[in-house]
């Protein structure tokens, strides 16, 4: 990682370099017009980023700038803004690379060295075509944040929904139409925009006003930072924070999900449990997969039958499949008892007539359909 220090201070992830070099080799074919295409890129994103970065500082914030792999990314802190100043903040990064293609448009009327001409004209043609594509309303496009930024301004957390909605729509339309070009970097792009918007919709019902309080998502952002560096204890309570002040909606769960691998990691199973227990509708995988072991711990069969299939295709092993049996034994359920009993044996070791002892098992031992399963392992 670069990170070149200033007011506005800018780091470069060595995978913009490698992204960039991919588009370069893409549009010339050779190794000098891949560094030519190179610079253009680098110099383009970065103009544009400033774009975003001075008009959030003149409204003081304090911002600075990260090249990643899909281009730029311009974050900032500061006092709360209103929706016109995050607006004209998000505008201004298009108006940027704009203002280079002109710049480049007006230097093409001079008389110039054939190889710079061509310089200036990639230049010219890049900075038009993506200020175009950037507005397109589709997140994480600019064209999507305007779109966001307007309908939430007017519609509340309604109008951040519909403006998932419709930049899944259109991120989908428009991946189709660039298959259909046969321009497939760009259509696998606009896919995964497709997709990730789609996504965030799905699970946008649990946002909440919380949620898009800027305050909550720089908490959060600083927690997974501190984690990232291994400042285990300054995460944990920058986390209980976030769970704190943005309780109940998204920013919350994902920070109660961390706490409970904290404590996991402590020893405190039963509080792990206790949290993951009153999330378990909205967990991700590892979470599931935690919950449902401390569920078969408890005895708590009614939910690891619930959690037993999707658990086990996340994350399948023998104790997994032995808790399971255990489960819907317990239930009386004779069939899946069976079948997950018979899963468990396929890894081996399993000493079955000591299973068959153990209480969970005692109310089938008599049911022809779970003997069938037994006779099988025998």
């Amino acid at each position: 990682m670069i990170e070149i220090p200033g007011r506005i201070p800018l780091a470069i992830h060595p995978f913009f370099w490698l992204f960039a070099g991919i588009i370069g080799w893409l549009n010339s074919q050779t190794l000098m017009g891949t560094l030519v295409w190179i610079g253009i890129i680098f110099v383009s994103v970065v103009f544009h980023e400033f774009g975003h970065a001075l008009t959030a500082v003149y409204f003081k914030q304090k911002a600075r700038i990260q090249l990643v792999a899909l281009g730029g990314v311009t974050m900032f802190e500061g006092p709360k803004l209103k929706f016109w100043q995050q607006f004209l903040i998000t505008l201004n990064g298009p108006i940027f690379g704009f203002i280079l293609f002109l710049i480049a448009t007006l230097l093409l009327t001079f008389s110039l060295p054939a190889t710079l001409a061509s310089i200036l004209k990639a230049m010219q043609f890049a900075n038009l075509f993506w200020t175009v594509v950037n507005l397109l309303p589709v997140l994480p496009l600019d064209g999507g944040q305007l779109l966001r930024i307007v309908l939430e301004a007017n519609f509340g957390i309604k109008g951040f929904r519909v403006s998932l909605l419709v930049g899944s729509v259109l991120a989908a339309l428009f991946s189709f139409y660039f298959f259909m070009m046969q321009a497939f970097l760009i259509g696998a792009f606009f896919f995964l925009f497709a997709f990730q918007s789609f996504d965030s919709w799905r699970k946008s019902r649990l946002v909440t006003r919380d949620d898009r309080e800027e305050s909550n998502r720089e908490l959060m952002i600083k927690a997974e930072t501190a984690l990232q560096e291994g400042k285990k204890e300054e995460a944990k309570k920058l986390f209980e924070e976030v769970s704190e002040k943005a309780k109940g909606g998204l920013l919350a769960l994902t920070a109660n999900q961390y706490l409970a691998f904290f404590a996991m990691k402590e020893g405190k199973r039963e509080h792990a449990y206790e949290i993951l227990l009153n999330i378990k509708d909205e967990l991700t995988d590892d979470a599931l997969c935690i919950l449902h072991e401390l569920a078969a711990e408890h005895k708590n069969y009614p939910l690891v039958t619930e959690l037993s299939v999707e658990a086990y295709q996340i994350a399948p092993n023998q104790k997994m499949a032995l808790d399971n049996a255990r489960a819907f034994a317990y239930e009386n359920q004779a069939k899946p008892a069976g079948g997950w009993l018979q899963t468990a044996w396929q890894y081996g070791g399993i000493n079955l007539e000591n299973v068959l002892q153990e209480e969970e098992f005692q109310k089938l031992k008599n049911d022809p359909d779970f003997k069938e399963f037994v006779d099988l392992l025998k």
